[in-house]
Order: structure tokens, then sequence, then C-alpha cells
């Protein structure tokens, strides 16, 4: 775990104590002033219970380090389970004691210390030893909740890294496969220039740490993609783009267009000497935006029993950052051609991300329908 989180993650217990500690300082000093019926103040209850609150607040550290360290894993219950009961005894038991002492030398300064303390000790324990048994159980499943929580943002994020390096190596071994070609054939001038933008592409995607990018920084990333699939193709290539101006800082996965346009182009042209043409619509529709990559190429085979690589690792990414709040389907346009749609939620990318980009380069429609795709 980097420095950075570790401190994050740190600071985030402290608060979470600090809160969960005043809440219950309250209810305690609440509690001791309505079962004192009006014999002491709300103030002399606060001054009683609060500096032992801090006391929890100050074994904040040691309750998350415990919850870390004792998670209840199948494999080790019975062992977390022991150790949690024994510490929620031990806390409960020495914070009892702790607020008896302040109890006492607060009001019997003048009476025998240990005989008082023992006196009130019994009555302590018998009215606070559960608040504080719970207190320390709510502390244990509050920590015990986000250390789960960061497992599973820690699981996801490797996993849609994984699908992301499942992507490139996929992409890379045509693009070669396509310079190996054209150096059979002579093409020198055409692999210089495949090479010269697949260095572009490899720099992106190997340097680009992020999951999502603006739409804008996609469309760059795509553009270098479709040079190389020009050269490779040349006139039978067409591409148009219809892309909606106010969603080119929409926030994107990152290298979510270049499997689907690289499933037109292997399936659509390269098997098939006629010209194919794509059309990439991006519209924004209340809150979602909505992508289309259409092609006038031979479709989806009516038998295909399993999605191929690019469709499957867009759909588990998509459902990865999404969830429920995305769509993906697929299928043969009436008119022929095949046509994968998408929609996610609309956000803007953050503006450190954001690249800068014209209209020219992504040839924006100024009019574009809203309808969905």
């Amino acid at each position: 775990m980097s420095a950075p989180l570790q401190r994050h993650r740190s600071l985030r217990n402290t608060a979470v104590g600090a809160v969960a500690c005043t809440l219950m300082a309250i209810s305690q000093s609440t509690n001791m002033y309505t079962f004192w019926q009006g014999h002491g103040t709300l103030r002399l209850a606060l001054a009683i219970t609060l500096p032992t609150w801090v006391l929890m607040a100050a074994c904040v550290p040691l309750i998350a380090w415990l919850a870390r360290k004792y998670t209840f894993a199948p494999q080790d219950r019975a062992r977390s389970a022991a150790i949690h009961v024994l510490a929620g005894l031990v806390f409960a038991f020495v914070h009892n004691a702790t607020l008896t002492l302040i109890y006492v030398l607060l009001l019997a300064p003048d009476a025998p210390a240990l005989d008082t303390f023992a006196g009130r000790f019994g009555t302590t324990l018998a009215y606070h030893f559960y608040q504080d048994a719970l207190a320390y159980g709510v502390l244990l499943a509050t920590f015990l909740a986000l250390h789960y929580a960061d497992l599973r943002s820690q699981l996801a994020e490797a996993r849609l890294t994984a699908l992301r390096a499942q992507l490139n190596p996929h992409f890379f071994f045509n693009t070669l496969n396509a310079v190996s070609t054209l150096a059979l054939q002579g093409r020198r001038d055409d692999v210089a220039e495949i090479v010269g933008r697949l260095g572009d592409l490899l720099r992106t995607a190997l340097h680009e740490q992020s999951q999502e990018v603006p739409l804008s920084v996609e469309l760059m990333f795509v553009e270098d993609y479709l040079a190389i699939q020009r050269v490779r193709f040349s006139d039978r290539l067409q591409v148009q783009k219809t892309i909606a101006p106010e969603t080119l800082d929409a926030a994107v996965p990152s290298l979510v267009l270049q499997p689907i346009l690289e499933n037109a182009v292997e399936h659509g042209i390269a098997r098939d000497a006629g010209p194919l043409s794509v059309h990439i619509t991006v519209a924004r529709h209340n809150d979602e935006l909505l992508v289309e990559v259409a092609d006038t190429g031979p479709g989806f085979a009516a038998d295909m029993r399993k999605e191929g690589i690019g469709l499957a690792n867009t759909r588990a990414r998509l459902q990865e950052l999404y969830g429920k709040r995305c769509t993906f389907e697929y299928g043969n346009a009436p008119g022929g051609g095949a046509s994968v749609r998408m929609s996610i939620p609309f956000r803007s990318a953050p503006v450190a991300a954001t690249h800068d980009a014209t209209e020219h380069e992504f040839g924006v429609a100024p009019n574009v329908s809203t309808g969905r795709l």
C-alpha cells in the first residue's frame, strides 16, 4: 500500500473514531444525567464521560489495526472472534474503571478513594459495561466495513487493469502482423508510417494509468489507430464521426472504442475485399452518454455463441465501473452491417485529465440528435 493511501486511511479512521466517540460521549452523558434525576447537571455529566471517550478516541488506531489484522476471514474466524471478544471485554473493563475513578475524584474528593472506588465500580459496571462493549463492537464493525470496502475497491481496480492488459497485446499483435505483411510487399513508406503511429499508441496505452479519460483523449487514441488502418486498407476504409460538442469533456473508460473499431475492421474489411464504412456517434441524453459504432460489414454471425476478447472485456469493464447504470448491446442493423451501442452515466472528466481538442480534429457535428442510439 502506498504511503499517501496509508495516510489517507489513517486520517479517515481517526475522523470516524472521533465522530463515533463524540456521539457515544453525548449518549452516555445524557444517560447519566437522566439517571441522576435532577441531582446533577448535564455539564457535570459531560465532564465525567468526555475524558474517557477522549481516551477511547486515542485507542481508535489500535482498534483499526485489530480490525485489519483479524478480519474474520474464513480460515481465521474463530481466532478473530476470540481476539475481538477479549479486546472488547478488556476495553469495557478499563473504560469503566477510568469512568469510576474520574467520578470519585470529581464528586467525592474528600472520601477515602479506595472505599469510594470499590463501592461505585460495581454500579458503574452494571449500568455502563454493555455500552462500552457495544461501543467497541460498533467501531470494530465500522472499521471492518471500511476494510472490506477498500479490498473491494482494490479488487475492482486490479480487475480493470487486467482487462486493459488483455486488450493491449491483442491489438498490438494484429498491428505487428499488418507491419509484417506490408514489409513483405515492399511498402517501406507505409511500414514507417505504421511504426510511427504505433509508437504513439504504445506511449498512450502504457503511460495512461487512469481508468477513465475525457472523450477527446479517447478520440485522439482512436485517430492514431484509424490512421494505421487507413495505411493498410487505403480508400476501402471510410470513417465518419458525429460527436456532440458537449460530450468532448465527458469521462469514458480509456481504450473503450478501439477494440470495438478493431472488431469492425478485422471482421468487416480484413476478411472481405469490399469497402467498409464505419460511423461513430456520440450524444448526450439527459444524464446518459450514448455511444454507437456502426459499420457496413457482414455483421455478426447468426450462430455466434461466444463474445470475442474485445466485446467481452468492454462489457466487463463497463460493469465494473458503472454497475447497473450502464448498458452494452450489439447486433446486426436492419439495413445490414453491425452495430455496437453503449450508454454510461454522463459526467465531466477531471480538468487535469482534459487535453486540448478542436472540433475539426474530431469531426464534431454542430447539430446532433439526442435521441437514444
